[in-house]
């Protein structure tokens, strides 16, 4: 495996994961997730406190319990690798679909979840009613299509 050469900056930040307030604060995470993977659920395998964001500001003791999560090494390393494509394909398809509006409304909804226990769960759902409402659309589109005449005016006829 290949040594990864750390920036300044994330040599500063490794230095603060050894602070006290940090130490105690991955404790209480790795308790309240049963010390466990919150992913694949694995209790073997050395874990990690991930945090689901940054804020530029914020020292890494800082977030609140929410905001971390407990997550054994190769998927705390998933996490890290595949964000940031997963991310892009995210936006690339709501920008295809929806409206800043929209896009508010979509965000306000995931705001009302707790991501620690509704998270996936909440992704999959959403999946599945997109999926679910495309197939109906679908169908009225071709509904529509059968019961159309074969050159359709779109002008109206006054």
């Amino acid at each position: 495996m290949a040594t990864r050469v750390l920036t300044e900056p994330q040599i500063r930040y490794r230095e603060k994961l050894k602070d006290p307030r940090w130490q105690k604060l991955r404790l209480q995470v790795f308790e309240r997730d049963c010390w466990m993977c919150q992913i694949c659920y694995d209790e073997e395998t050395t874990l990690a406190v991930h945090h689901r964001y940054y804020n530029r500001n914020m020292e890494p003791w800082d977030y609140p319990l929410e905001a971390l999560v407990t997550l054994c090494e190769d998927c705390h390393a998933s996490e890290r690798e595949q964000w940031a494509e997963y991310e892009a394909l995210l936006l690339r398809e709501l920008r295809k679909t929806l409206f800043a509006d929209d896009l508010r409304e979509l965000a306000l909804g995931f705001s009302y979840l707790d991501s620690r226990v509704w998270g996936h769960q909440a992704a999959v759902a959403c999946r599945d009613t997109l999926k679910s409402m495309v197939d109906q659309y679908n169908l009225q589109q071709k509904a529509i299509k059968e019961n159309r005449p074969e050159n359709p005016s779109c002008a109206s006829e006054a």
